[in-house]
């Protein structure tokens, strides 16, 4: 039985509401995921940051992936 047999049976045992809700479940899907490319992360991560001032990004801890414990928590330095 094929993925789409299945959903036309379980269509035909599911409530109304249950059927509102999965097609506007599916819509959504539809209408973002495969209508838009997807960007990799690092794309939207550039994208994000464009706006940030060169001064603001001068400021930002050059360490902080070994010291993370110390930006986020506050323990002292390795």
């Amino acid at each position: 039985m094929t993925t789409k047999e299945k959903l036309l049976q379980a269509i035909a045992q599911s409530p109304e509401a249950l059927l509102q809700e999965v097609l506007g479940f599916l819509v959504f899907t539809q209408n973002t995921r495969y209508t838009q490319p997807q960007k990799p992360i690092w794309q939207i991560a550039q994208e994000i940051m464009s706006d940030v001032p060169d001064e603001v990004l001068n400021q930002l801890p050059t360490d902080g992936a070994s010291q993370h414990d110390h930006y986020i928590y506050g323990t002292p330095k390795l």
